[in-house]
């Protein structure tokens, strides 16, 4: 009976052991043998990782790199353990058959190592850190402390303040830049904290070297997770040039609000930067609209409204017309003639400005206009004068160039200078007269007449021309080294009393 209860047990005892064999089995099918490489498994504390083709296929790390969502390279191994193991090769390719072991950069003080071996198209790299259990996990830890490391001393050795405050404004940490800066000031006085979730900004001055000369800084504050950090950057020599730009508008404004001439000067978001009283007085604009600012298409349409622009013919077309004046304007194009009722006319000219500014000047040259047309009325019944009388008169100008005649001097010799495109000289006014009234002798001291630079006493000749009788020739010097030449056929007795009468009124 004893025996047959050993066997019993024996029995027993064999068919656990197959079953135990068969759990192996069944075990071993699932868990990774390293595949086609042929490279014995990880020994215990080590982390395996395997590629194929450059990708990760099977791995028992407990940490990977991060690789943006997609599959871990070889890169992103590497790029991940370069920092602690520079010796990774970058090119794998090249390493068909090997085996090679890659210390850390700290050795020997840090044992960890990287094998890498390559068979065919695969890579094992097992990372080893004895007497750690985990060495992936205690990478990934450490490359998180380097990493912050960094960072704290990118901070401490970065040129600009930064700081963290606690909500109440108590200050958490510092950097040596905000420590040596706001050494003696209190932060908590000048830089607010923002509500939580809200960002600020804030401009604040500390003593400089000089009294009149103080350091003046913006902070850039953000409150978020119960702290708030605060980022300060010097704008010294950016308050000195807004101060320097507020001080020359003000001297230009003093300037321009002497000058006649109206003056609107549009910053780059076209709104009105600077007027000068002139410019009150030229359009009627009321000075508090114009101290409103008002946009540049506000400003034309109310000269519009009050008839102090041209009235426009197509309505929908003119805020198109006026977009075009402001671009010519910037491009240093535009200038126009504005006629407006009871005969006042305006000159606009538009200039370009630096950083997309324009401006306008508005000028009244009414008088000017108005001058110029009394003095064209002037010449042109000083015309109709002389082309009344019957003689032929011809004006030449100190350079010797005819400037101007009259209708008989055109019926005369055939000339009209007015209708000619290229001057007329003493010698073409010579040689028409020579043409007209054959006389060579008396047209060669005509011409030595109207060449010398200086006529003490008129010349007076007269000759007798076969088919027009009795000719009339005077050279009368005029102011400024003018010559007028005078010429009458006429047979009449009074013809040099004519003659003379007309000299002395030219005279």
């Amino acid at each position: 009976m004893f025996a047959g209860g050993v066997t019993m047990w024996i029995g027993l005892a064999l068919v656990a052991a197959g079953g135990s064999l068969a759990a192996l089995w069944l075990i071993g099918l699932f868990l990774p043998t390293g595949g086609a490489s042929g490279a014995a498994p990880p020994a215990r504390g080590a982390a395996s990782f395997l590629f194929e083709d450059g990708a990760l296929i099977d791995h028992d790390a407990g940490a990977l790199p991060d690789s943006g969502g997609s599959a871990v390279s070889w890169s992103d191994l590497r790029n991940w353990l370069t920092p602690r193991f520079p010796g990774l090769p970058a090119n794998i390719e090249a390493m068909a058959g090997e085996s090679i072991v890659v210390p850390s950069y700290d050795a020997p003080d840090d044992g960890a190592t990287v094998e890498l071996t390559r068979t065919g198209d695969t890579l094992r790299a097992i990372l080893s850190d004895p007497p750690h259990a985990c060495p992936a996990e205690r990478h990934a830890a450490l490359a998180e402390q380097a990493r912050l490391a960094e960072l704290r001393r990118a901070l401490q050795a970065a040129p600009y303040p930064i700081w963290k405050t606690a909500a109440d404004g108590t200050l958490i940490w510092r950097n040596a830049a905000c420590a040596q800066t706001f050494e003696s000031c209190s932060l908590r006085k000048n830089v607010p904290s923002p509500d939580p979730g809200h960002t600020s900004e804030t401009r604040f001055s500390i003593p400089g070297d000089t009294p009149s000369e103080p350091r003046w800084f913006e902070v850039q504050s953000a409150a978020s997770d119960g702290h708030v950090m605060h980022h300060a950057a010097e704008v010294t020599k950016i308050v000195r040039a807004e101060t320097g730009q507020r001080n020359f508008l003000q001297t230009l404004t003093k300037t321009f609000a002497y000058l006649a001439i109206g003056l609107a000067v549009f910053d780059k978001n076209r709104q009105l930067a600077l007027f000068n009283p002139a410019l009150v007085d030229l359009t009627g604009l009321p000075p508090d609209f114009l101290s409103a600012r008002p946009e540049l298409m506000r400003v034309f349409d109310m000269l519009r409204d009050r008839q102090v622009m041209p009235e426009p013919r197509n309505y929908a077309c003119w805020r198109t017309q006026v977009n075009e004046v402001i671009e010519s304007a910037r491009d240093g194009l535009y200038q126009e003639t504005w006629s407006l009722p009871d005969d006042v006319t305006y000159r606009v000219t538009g200039r370009p400005h630096p950083d997309g500014a324009v401006a306008f000047l508005f000028e009244d040259i009414t008088a000017e206009v108005l001058g110029a047309r009394r003095y064209r009325a002037q010449l042109d019944l000083r015309q109709s004068a002389l082309d009344a009388l019957p003689e032929a008169v011809m004006v030449t100008g100190p350079n010797g160039v005819l400037s101007f005649c009259n209708e008989g001097a055109t019926r005369l010799l055939g000339i009209d200078p007015d209708s000619s495109f290229a001057d007329m000289g003493v010698t073409d006014l010579v040689r028409a007269c020579d043409a007209a009234i054959p006389q060579s002798e008396l047209w060669t001291r005509v011409e030595q007449a109207l060449r010398r630079r200086s006529l003490p006493t008129p010349l007076r000749e007269n000759a007798h021309v076969a088919g027009r009788g009795a000719v009339s020739v005077r050279v009368e010097p005029l102011p400024g080294g003018a010559r007028m030449l005078i010429l009458d056929s006429d047979q009449d007795a009074g013809l040099g009393q004519k003659s003379e009468r007309l000299a002395t009124t030219m005279g």
